[in-house]
């Protein structure tokens, strides 16, 4: 008998973040899109590639909208 858990399972386990894609990343920042590749492209919001997909987290986003509120 083993102790191994999958991934994901138990207490440690955070649920899955969701991921946007430029266009909805654009439309919650009311921004176009090309504002919103520009502030991937300049590490100021952070974005994954899957494949050749770009897609921002809603933490990120939640993070970033955080960090640039005055």
């Amino acid at each position: 008998m083993s102790n191994w858990n999958p991934p994901g399972r138990g207490a440690a386990a955070r649920p899955p973040t969701r991921l946007f894609t430029v266009e909805q990343t654009a439309e919650r920042l009311n921004v176009c899109g090309k504002t919103v590749r520009r502030l991937i492209k300049a590490e100021l919001l952070p974005a994954v590639r899957i494949g050749r997909a770009v897609r921002v987290s809603e933490d990120d986003l939640r993070v970033y909208l955080a960090t640039r509120r005055s």
